[in-house]
């Protein structure tokens, strides 16, 4: 799924010329391990990725499984966010006027859209 939603959001990106920068917060330690490569193989067909750390909901965390998995196996620009509250400024940071900003995840980070549209506005 997370392919299907980054391809799409790429093809109309770049068929008006911009980019499509997507905030992907993976969703599970397990899931994780198990599918860090299909995760940046998906992720591949943005622009950019800032990648959050991983939301554990109800899962410990696991010894050696973090983001950097995914970071690890990405072949398109990308850099860590270190938390949901630091989202805002590196969207602001890596979004160009007219890019197509995706957040994608099944944590929290479907909570950060109005913060993330917000420092767009501020800083436009």
């Amino acid at each position: 799924k997370v392919a299907a939603v980054v391809r799409t959001g790429a093809a109309l990106a770049h068929e008006t010329g911009h980019r499509v920068v997507v905030a992907f917060q993976p969703h599970l330690f397990s899931r994780t391990r198990d599918f860090a490569a299909e995760f940046a193989a998906g992720l591949d067909a943005a622009d950019e990725v800032l990648l959050l750390p991983v939301f554990g909901a109800r899962e410990e965390p696991l010894p050696g499984v973090s983001s950097q998995l995914i970071a690890d196996r990405l072949t398109t620009s990308h850099r860590a966010v270190g938390s949901l509250e630091e989202l805002p400024d590196a969207v602001v940071e890596s979004a160009r006027p007219g890019d197509l900003v995706l957040l994608v995840g099944a944590g929290n980070v479907t909570t950060a859209g109005q913060a993330v549209l917000d420092a767009l506005r501020a800083a436009s």
